[in-house]
């Protein structure tokens, strides 16, 4: 969005999410749930060890994946923001 103001042409005012990038965000979503999901199932089935360790860590590996999306994401935008 961006707003008039007197003394400066024009301020942009961008709206922070945590990710702003979609496919980020969705990676982040899914590593969530299958850390949630792998926990719960390995509780229910008194068996934690086979399936919440390799859940948490594929989640763990999927978010992290997600945080250089959004760094790379970031600084494209630096950079096509200084090309212009």
């Amino acid at each position: 969005m961006e707003y008039k103001v007197k003394d400066q042409d024009k301020v942009s005012v961008k709206n922070t999410l945590r990710n702003d990038n979609k496919t980020a965000l969705t990676i982040q979503g899914l590593g969530a749930f299958i850390i949630i999901a792998g926990v719960l199932y390995g509780i229910f089935n008194n068996n934690i060890w086979v399936f919440a360790f390799p859940s948490v860590v594929s989640g763990i590996v999927l978010v992290g994946f997600s945080e250089i999306i959004r760094l790379l994401h970031e600084i494209n935008e630096r950079q096509k923001k200084q090309s212009n």
